[in-house]
Protein backbone atom coordinates (compact mmCIF):
# COMPACT_ATOMS: atom_id res chain seq x y z
CA UNK A 1 0.00 0.00 0.00
CA UNK A 2 2.90 2.34 0.82
CA UNK A 3 4.44 1.75 -2.62
CA UNK A 4 1.15 2.70 -4.28
CA UNK A 5 0.93 5.87 -2.18
CA UNK A 6 4.52 6.76 -3.10
CA UNK A 7 3.70 6.24 -6.77
CA UNK A 8 0.61 8.46 -6.54
CA UNK A 9 2.69 11.13 -4.78
CA UNK A 10 5.32 10.93 -7.52
CA UNK A 11 2.69 11.38 -10.23
CA UNK A 12 1.17 14.33 -8.37
CA UNK A 13 4.63 15.89 -8.14
CA UNK A 14 5.04 15.58 -11.89
CA UNK A 15 1.61 17.08 -12.56
CA UNK A 16 2.39 20.02 -10.30
CA UNK A 17 5.41 20.96 -12.41
CA UNK A 18 4.31 23.43 -15.07
CA UNK A 19 7.33 24.54 -17.05
CA UNK A 20 9.86 22.49 -18.95
CA UNK A 21 12.64 24.01 -16.84
CA UNK A 22 11.00 22.81 -13.62
CA UNK A 23 10.65 19.32 -15.06
CA UNK A 24 14.27 19.24 -16.18
CA UNK A 25 15.41 20.48 -12.75
CA UNK A 26 13.36 17.74 -11.07
CA UNK A 27 14.82 15.17 -13.49
CA UNK A 28 18.33 16.29 -12.58
CA UNK A 29 17.43 16.02 -8.89
CA UNK A 30 16.00 12.52 -9.41
CA UNK A 31 19.13 11.37 -11.20
CA UNK A 32 21.24 12.67 -8.29
CA UNK A 33 19.05 10.83 -5.75
CA UNK A 34 19.21 7.61 -7.76
CA UNK A 35 23.00 7.89 -7.97
CA UNK A 36 23.22 8.37 -4.19
CA UNK A 37 21.10 5.25 -3.66
CA UNK A 38 23.28 3.24 -6.05
CA UNK A 39 26.44 4.34 -4.25
CA UNK A 40 24.88 3.50 -0.87
CA UNK A 41 23.87 0.02 -2.07
CA UNK A 42 27.38 -0.65 -3.37
CA UNK A 43 29.00 0.58 -0.14
CA UNK A 44 26.66 -1.42 2.08
CA UNK A 45 27.13 -4.47 -0.12
CA UNK A 46 30.91 -4.23 0.19
CA UNK A 47 30.66 -3.88 3.95
CA UNK A 48 28.38 -6.91 4.17
CA UNK A 49 30.70 -8.88 1.91
CA UNK A 50 33.68 -8.00 4.08
CA UNK A 51 31.78 -9.03 7.22
CA UNK A 52 31.10 -12.39 5.60
CA UNK A 53 34.56 -13.00 4.11
CA UNK A 54 36.93 -11.58 6.74
CA UNK A 55 36.03 -14.14 9.48
CA UNK A 56 37.08 -16.95 7.13
CA UNK A 57 40.58 -15.44 6.96
CA UNK A 58 40.60 -14.94 10.76
CA UNK A 59 41.00 -11.20 10.36
CA UNK A 60 37.93 -10.48 12.45
CA UNK A 61 35.90 -12.80 14.61
CA UNK A 62 32.43 -13.84 13.58
CA UNK A 63 30.04 -12.63 16.27
CA UNK A 64 26.46 -11.69 16.93
CA UNK A 65 27.29 -8.09 16.02
CA UNK A 66 28.53 -9.26 12.62
CA UNK A 67 25.34 -11.22 12.04
CA UNK A 68 23.17 -8.26 13.08
CA UNK A 69 25.21 -5.96 10.82
CA UNK A 70 24.69 -8.31 7.88
CA UNK A 71 20.94 -8.52 8.52
CA UNK A 72 20.66 -4.74 9.01
CA UNK A 73 22.68 -4.06 5.86
CA UNK A 74 20.50 -6.42 3.87
CA UNK A 75 17.41 -4.62 5.14
CA UNK A 76 18.92 -1.28 4.08
CA UNK A 77 19.64 -2.64 0.61
CA UNK A 78 16.04 -3.88 0.26
CA UNK A 79 14.76 -0.45 1.37
CA UNK A 80 17.06 1.28 -1.12
CA UNK A 81 15.74 -0.89 -3.94
CA UNK A 82 12.15 -0.04 -3.00
CA UNK A 83 12.94 3.68 -2.88
CA UNK A 84 14.88 3.34 -6.13
CA UNK A 85 11.90 1.75 -7.86
CA UNK A 86 9.72 4.70 -6.92
CA UNK A 87 12.36 7.18 -8.08
CA UNK A 88 12.89 5.30 -11.35
CA UNK A 89 9.14 5.28 -11.98
CA UNK A 90 8.91 9.01 -11.34
CA UNK A 91 11.91 9.55 -13.62
CA UNK A 92 10.24 7.49 -16.36
CA UNK A 93 6.98 9.46 -16.19
CA UNK A 94 8.91 12.72 -16.02
CA UNK A 95 10.80 11.80 -19.19
CA UNK A 96 7.46 11.04 -20.89
CA UNK A 97 6.10 14.40 -19.77
CA UNK A 98 9.18 16.25 -21.07
CA UNK A 99 8.93 14.37 -24.36
CA UNK A 100 5.26 15.28 -24.68
CA UNK A 101 6.08 18.93 -24.03
CA UNK A 102 8.73 18.87 -26.76
CA UNK A 103 6.30 17.25 -29.21
CA UNK A 104 3.63 19.86 -28.45
CA UNK A 105 6.14 22.67 -29.00
CA UNK A 106 7.20 21.15 -32.35
CA UNK A 107 3.57 20.73 -33.42
CA UNK A 108 2.80 24.31 -32.40
CA UNK A 109 5.63 25.77 -34.49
Amino acid sequence: MKDFKDLVDALENIQSLESKEQKEARLKSLKREILKLEIAVIAIGLIILSLIVLPFFSIISFSVISILSIIGGTALIVKAFRDGDTLETEKYFLLISISNDKNQQEDGE
